[in-house]
């Protein structure tokens, strides 16, 4: 293209220099001259003519095939990110971007995860370039990714502004729902041309949704509380995907209606509620087995009643297709504490009493 200006360019100069040849010679009176200077202008004029709309069609034809050869989606932070069509280098920034990513079948593409991606078992031989806050951006710079898939509610802002600031592609992802992570998943498999492997993904996961929902959708209520950590006290609300895995399974979640993803809590709050059951992750790294750290607090129901559950945390916190997996678990044990309670219930002098 910038080949074909140049000629364009030369051209002009070849037109002012007829130009004034052709009036050199009318001066002279050398009409001859004149006429067959004339002939050479109107050639030269013509074959500028038609050099300037061929450059112009070049242009409009190179901005044309430089937008067929990307596709634009939106991220879960309403931004267009464009990638080119063929994307061959990813790397991904978080646990559960990984796991989507392989979801929508673009394992093969990914050059590089986070340090503590360890699902699917295939990623346990890619490059890592650290884990959160202390990511690598050098290295990621230094790899030349078509696309960075990244943690909108996890990763640090520092991180991704600065990829960002070296012409990196940053694709934000915060699924905060089932009917979410299926999107994104279909969304990740238009960017990495992977459709027809996330598309299917995406299908058969909200199958496996709806048929859990079905399942648990009218069940009795079972009051919940989260330990998503213990120093301090922390629980989730509902717009986590922990709360959601909770509710799917007929779970009451006492802090749900927090504007805080992920509160702190009080034990007097905690007292206060006093909830049927106690659900924590069972990578809670203090040492301490669920009944070993609640045992002193005899007070409440859930610990009274041995209610307490754990749930592995790489499961039920990644907002990926294995969150069904942990919903699953949750929904089995929660429905056993329903059968419990309901059996302790009809025990009671109230309804074992006769007229």
């Amino acid at each position: 293209m910038s080949g074909r200006l140049s000629a364009a360019l030369r051209n002009i100069d070849l037109r002012d220099s007829m130009r004034h040849l052709h009036q050199t010679s009318r001066e002279r009176n050398c009409s001859s001259l004149g006429k067959a200077v004339a002939k050479v202008l109107r050639f030269a004029e013509g074959y500028l003519l038609s050099a300037t709309w061929l450059a112009a069609f070049v242009i409009s034809g190179h901005t044309t095939l430089l937008q067929a050869a990307q596709v634009c989606i939106k991220d879960d932070l309403k931004r267009e990110v464009c990638a080119p069509k063929s994307v061959k280098k990813i790397v991904s920034l978080s646990p559960g971007s990984t796991e989507l990513i392989y979801a929508a079948g673009a394992g093969k593409q990914v050059v590089a995860v986070d340090d503590h991606s360890d699902y699917p078992p295939a990623v346990a031989k890619v490059p890592r370039v650290g884990g959160f806050p202390n990511v690598s951006v050098e290295a990621i710079a230094a790899m030349k990714p078509d696309l960075v898939v990244a943690w909108a509610g996890g990763n640090s802002p520092k991180v991704t502004s600065k990829l960002e600031s070296l012409g990196v592609r940053v694709f934000y992802i915060d699924p905060l729902s089932f009917p979410e992570i299926a999107s994104v998943i279909r969304r990740l498999g238009k960017l990495f041309g992977t459709s027809a492997v996330a598309d299917k993904e995406a299908k058969r996961f909200l199958a496996r949704y709806q048929s859990i929902k079905k399942k648990y959708r009218f069940k009795k209520p079972v009051t919940v509380f989260y330990e998503i950590w213990n120093k301090p006290l922390m629980s989730i609300s509902r717009n986590q995907i922990i709360g959601q895995v909770i509710e799917l399974c007929g779970g009451q979640n006492i802090y749900a209606d927090s504007k805080i993803r992920v509160p702190k809590v009080s034990m007097e709050s905690l007292l206060g509620k006093n909830p049927e059951v106690i659900v924590s992750s069972s990578n809670l790294k203090d040492g301490k087995a669920i009944e070993e750290r609640w045992s002193k607090w005899s007070d409440l129901q859930a610990v009274k009643q041995h209610h307490l559950i754990t749930v592995p945390g790489n499961l039920i916190s990644r907002p990926a297709p294995r969150a069904l997996d942990a919903a699953e678990s949750l929904c089995q044990q929660l429905e056993s504490v329903r059968k419990e309670s309901l059996a302790r219930a009809s025990k009671t002098p109230a309804n074992t009493h006769k007229e």
